[in-house]
């Protein structure tokens, strides 16, 4: 017996592009999966699902929003750090008093030489042994 069926994918709505400076998204933080050219967001907007690239600047600033909150990404243009590199610039607001997810939550595997952190760095997020 054959399949009839046409499966179509879901889930992955229209692609926004930052290239105009002032482009803002604006929605529910629907959080970040691996794309074909890298890391991609997902906002759930009025319009329907945007995802979008996640540029270096951008990912930082997201992964303190939780997934569910309600954000405003704001594409600011081009701009140069101070070893001379081009990168796009991103503004991030979160809605009111929408939690902020602890920084360290994201915190890369600890550096191979077995220098630690500061203890200031994790004091607040160790669990009672």
């Amino acid at each position: 017996m054959a399949n009839l069926k046409r499966w179509r994918q879901i889930g992955q709505g229209q692609f926004h592009k930052w290239e105009t400076p002032g482009d803002e998204l604006e929605g529910v933080w629907h959080g970040t999966h691996d794309g074909r050219y890298g890391p991609l967001g997902t906002l759930e907007t009025p319009a329907g699902l945007v995802t979008f690239p996640l540029h270096t600047a951008l990912v930082e600033r997201l992964k303190r929003v939780r997934e569910g909150g309600d954000v405003l990404i704001r594409y600011t243009g081009t701009q140069t750090s101070k070893a001379g590199r081009v990168f796009k610039h991103f503004e991030v607001y979160v809605a009111g008093d929408d939690p902020l997810v602890l920084s360290t939550v994201f915190r890369p595997d600890p550096p191979a030489n077995g220098e630690e952190l500061q203890a200031h760095d994790h004091d607040h997020d160790e669990e009672p042994g």
